[in-house]
């Protein structure tokens, strides 16, 4: 029996390694079970496997009283199988594990559970069977940081609302960074503001923000909502309030989580349901927010690039890595050129332009904000070394999608995009993926990295007679082997990036 215990003990200093890897994408998986469970179910056939030879060892256990050289034979092929499926969980480290005070809850417990466990007789088959449920057992246990948690939010709360800062709230499928990101440069012309960092846009995130960063002298704090299950937002707004709001697009993005692209619909107008007759800000092309902007009783204005909307933009072209056009501001036009690319970044612009106008915000003012304007890193950002790089890295929508290529296609030389497809997108993600691969028609090469959307993307190109180059390749390294070999001039749009739990 002594061996047995040993074998126990070897599980479990493995098992203190091996445990970093789940909790990894419990944390990239937003600590929800659901979404984490999901990442397994890729992995079926391993577990048809494993569960055969999990009731295998339990008869020879029970039933067939084998004697003690066999069933350490079996634990030590139990542990190897087990350590082996477990070591290649996450191919690569693009968002390593971050170490917050409530992951180091979770490992300690975690860690417990596994020393239970290992002091069984049985501890190799039980570890064995339980480890895929540890996270979330140990995220049920850890009552402390649910409490500390409660405690940091309702603070947060009471910060918001103890001063005269309004907040502007942003919601949407895509572009709620960049939109706070330009209506932040409009406002500090003339305003003490503030915004969240990145993209916090949970409760947790904005949350630490105002805890640790918030100034009693802010007027405007600019806060991104975001969501993936309808009353996300609706909870934002209890929370943390909104004295005005922007939407700026409903795209099937996290159907994976929504279900439905009436689900989205219905979680980004909890905004302007809670704004009641304050002022909310639309994007006037996409055909759901027009939906919303028609709907809306009280103060609303609707911004556009195809229509003659009171803002507008006409005549948007690329030039010179640069995006050109003319801003109509109440009959009034303005030539202007600004930093960031694409006909959805125009979008963009009109958006936080309608918000800064209704702040007062001078048009000489709002001019010298939209030309002054860099990029933020990996949406949209051109790079130019031997060749132009359209980084679009995080963007991961097939509406964003469509206006990067917009760009590429005004790129000089070949065009070659570098994509793994659109993930999240439920039982829509084929068909997304599909059209994803029509659009890329009109690169002269393009890579598929990774298996995920292979399918769907070579199908969509294949409707569209694509006849050109297409590499698929298995990651992001073998993809870069071969842009060594693109010409001066050339262009590649980097589109998406999957995860580390997608990989």
């Amino acid at each position: 029996m002594i061996y047995i215990y040993l074998l126990n003990l070897i599980n479990f200093i493995i098992s203190i390694f091996l445990i970093k890897k789940y909790l990894h994408i419990y944390q990239l998986k937003d600590y929800k079970i659901l979404r984490f469970l999901r990442f397994f179910k890729k992995k079926w056939y391993f577990y048809i496997i494993f569960l055969l030879f999990l009731i295998f060892l339990l008869l020879n256990y029970l039933v067939f009283k084998t004697n003690l050289i066999v069933k350490l034979i079996l634990n030590i092929l139990l542990i190897a199988i087990n350590t082996l499926f477990n070591f290649n969980l996450i191919k690569s480290n693009k968002t390593p594990i971050k170490y917050t005070n409530k992951m180091k809850h979770l490992y300690l417990i975690s860690i417990s559970i596994l020393f239970i466990i290992n002091i069984s007789t049985y501890g190799v088959i039980a570890s064995c069977l339980c480890f895929v449920f540890i996270p979330s057992l140990a995220n049920f246990i850890n009552i402390y940081d649910k409490i500390k948690n409660h405690n940091f939010i309702k603070n947060a709360r009471k910060l918001a609302r103890l001063n005269n800062t309004k907040i502007i709230a942003i919601t949407g499928s895509n572009g709620k960074t960049s939109v706070k990101n330009i209506l932040f440069n409009m406002l500090t012309k003339k305003y003490p503001t503030q915004m969240t960092p990145k993209s916090y846009n949970t409760e947790l995130g904005i949350s630490k923000f105002i805890n640790e960063e918030l100034s009693t002298e802010t007027k405007y704090l600019i806060l991104e909502y975001g969501a993936r299950r309808v009353g996300d937002i609706a909870r934002l707004c209890d929370l943390f309030g909104a004295d005005y709001g922007i939407v700026t697009n409903i795209a099937p993005q996290h159907i994976e989580s929504f279900k439905s692209i009436d689900n989205v619909y219905l979680a980004k107008k909890e905004l302007p349901n809670y704004l009641k007759a304050n002022l909310c800000i639309y994007n006037y092309d996409n055909e759901k927010t027009y939906k919303m902007y028609k709907e809306k009783i009280g103060k609303k204005i609707a911004v556009s690039i195809n229509k003659k909307t009171k803002i507008h933009a006409e005549n948007i072209k690329i030039i010179d890595g640069k995006t050109n056009f003319d801003l109509i501001l109440s009959g009034e036009k303005y030539n202007t050129t600004t930093n960031l690319l694409g006909r959805h970044n125009v979008t963009n612009i009109l958006l936080a332009t309608a918000l800064a106008q209704q702040l007062k915000i001078d048009t000489n003012d709002i001019i010298s904000a939209i030309e002054n304007l860099e990029p933020i890193q990996h949406r949209l950002q051109l790079i130019r070394s031997h060749i132009n790089i359209l980084d679009d890295s995080y963007n991961c929508s097939i509406a964003s999608a469509r206006e990067s290529l917009w760009v590429l296609d005004k790129m000089p030389n070949t065009h070659v995009v570098a994509t793994p497809g659109i993930i999240e997108a439920g039982n829509m993600q084929y068909d997304i993926n599909y059209q994803l691969g029509k659009m890329l028609s009109i690169a002269d090469i393009v890579i598929i990295i990774g298996s995920t959307n292979a399918n769907a993307i070579s199908s969509g190109l294949k409707s569209k007679n694509f006849n050109k180059k297409l590499l698929n390749v298995s990651n992001l390294e073998q993809a870069k082997s071969y842009f060594k070999s693109l010409k001066k001039g050339d262009t590649l749009l980097l589109l998406n990036d999957l995860p580390d739990d997608y990989n």
